[in-house]
């Protein structure tokens, strides 16, 4: 038996000994559902109990914020903090969580970060802020190092903050940089532009020569990161696949990249080592299964199907499915939470780190978020959109292609129309109604995706997959490949 097997042993009785079944129950989210389905969960223990429990989901806890008071929801009288979600699907969902549950395997998850980090390192975050839950993540950092006794510096900014942090950055020369893969490149991509006018202006100011020749330099020959944050050595990047990006930032940034894999719901995050081979999941304060694809596509075939699963303590190499998370949270645990994200086991044996953790690589989604790294929205939110009235005609279909444009994602939008008036006014009707949504408007002026155009078509043949559910999102075969910057 594997270290990690004897370790979700000990999950196993934690089950118990938590009284995680009955504790969750008296939270409305989970009695609901479970007295939907006719479940006692009095004499539930132990992974056999777990799996006679149906999943809970984004959707469930949306609707109970919308249908319960807070004291129905939450386990406990008090909470330490609330993170919320960006809101792909419409309507963001509140989380909260205790003291106790911040602070939950502090210690071994600090003993993971000096895997990477040095004593005298200083990470450069750039992370949506609160009320999210990346900007926790540098404190968190701080805390965890800082039990063992070397407290890690942070700088700490939001993606629009970034310009304003440029002389502390200069000034304290980051060694470690915390963000998304795209967010990575669309920095790279402002040195590159801003370089020459900034030595320009430090020319004037100084009167100096040589700030004035290497101002002009800077026009023909493009600056990369690397010349500007000359210390940096390692990179963490999450919330999107750092696959189709590695090599461009390791190129512009001259550091080492990590791949990270972490949600605003809870625990279960997982991380990439020196080896570059999948992501380790320690499973320190959670227990993680997977929903084979056969049984996802039982599933689909019958909605009332509940899908078998296996411990990830359990599985083979090769196996792809979706993964389920359950947690210990003091506040309000997650139990069988779906995340949607799709998985494969890379590797069950032990890695060259020394970890005996079964290494896993994301895929995708199974559900209808379109993940644009920062950006994220469903298309749910853009059908709703579309499929109110227009001025200058009728959208009877629709359909969102996205490639990209060097490394940005490239987003075309094709509309089988029922009658159009004007057909410029009806496309230009149709940008400001997607403009007129937050996120799609913040990823549109950030120049973090490109929006190509709005195409009318006469007829579009749609894929039809699962209960007839209309697929109107396609990404095409080179938003997949390794970007060029």
């Amino acid at each position: 038996m594997s270290k990690f097997q004897k370790h979700y042993q000990k999950q196993e009785a934690k089950l118990n000994k938590t009284q995680l079944f009955q504790r969750a129950y008296k939270s409305v989210l989970y009695r609901e559902l479970w007295e939907d389905k006719e479940i006692d969960v009095s004499s539930l223990t132990g992974f056999k109990g777990l799996s006679k429990l149906p999943f809970s989901s984004a959707a469930d806890l949306r609707r109970v914020w919308e249908d319960h008071s807070i004291e129905d929801i939450i386990l406990t009288e008090t909470v330490g903090i609330w993170h919320c979600t960006s809101g792909s699907m419409g309507n963001k969902k509140w989380l909260p969580w205790t003291y106790n549950d911040y602070h939950s395997s502090r210690d071994d998850v600090g003993k993971v970060l000096f895997q990477f980090l040095k004593p005298n390192d200083i990470v450069m975050s750039i992370l949506l802020s609160a009320p999210y839950i990346s900007g926790s993540v540098p404190y968190r950092i701080l805390e965890s190092t800082g039990s063992l006794g070397h407290p890690i510096e942070q700088i700490v900014m939001s993606p629009d903050f970034v310009r304003d942090s440029f002389s502390l950055l200069l000034k304290r020369q980051p060694t470690v940089l915390m963000c998304t893969p795209s967010l990575a490149l669309r920095m790279a991509e402002e040195i590159a532009r801003n370089t020459p006018q900034v030595l320009k202006r430090e020319a004037e100011l100084k009167g100096s020569t040589k700030l004035k020749i290497a101002s002009i330099i800077t026009k023909i020959k493009q600056i990369k990161p690397k010349r500007v944050f000359k210390n940096l050595r390692i990179g963490f990047f999450l919330a999107e696949s750092l696959t189709p990006f590695r090599k461009a930032i390791e190129n512009q940034f001259g550091l080492e990249a990590f791949d990270i894999y972490a949600f605003t719901e809870g625990f279960g995050a997982g991380y990439e080592c020196h080896e570059h081979n999948g992501l380790h999941f320690p499973s320190l304060n959670c227990i993680l299964e997977i929903i084979p694809e056969k049984e996802l596509e039982k599933e689909e075939k019958d909605p009332n199907y509940l899908p078998k699963t296996l411990l990830l303590s359990e599985v083979e190499e090769g196996l792809r499915g979706e993964l389920v998370i359950t947690d210990f949270k003091e506040a309000l645990p997650l139990v069988r939470y779906r995340v949607r994200d799709l998985v494969e086991i890379i590797a069950t044996d032990g890695c060259g780190c020394g970890a005996d953790v079964p290494r896993l690589k994301i895929l995708g989604r199974t559900d209808d978020i379109i993940n644009l790294g920062v950006i994220r929205f469903s298309t749910i939110i853009i059908d709703q959109l579309l499929r109110r009235e227009f001025e200058e005609g009728i959208i009877h279909n629709w359909e969102m292609v996205i490639s990209r444009e060097g490394f940005k994602p490239k987003l075309r939008l094709f509309i089988e129309p029922e009658s159009v008036r004007d057909e410029e006014k009806f496309k230009q009707e149709i940008f400001t109604r997607l403009y007129s949504f937050d996120v799609f408007k913040i990823g549109y002026d950030s120049e973090l995706f490109v929006f190509d155009e709005i195409q009318l078509v006469d007829k579009l043949k749609l894929e039809i997959v699962g209960q007839g559910k209309t697929k109107r999102v396609r990404y095409a075969p080179e938003f997949f490949k390794e970007v060029s910057f």
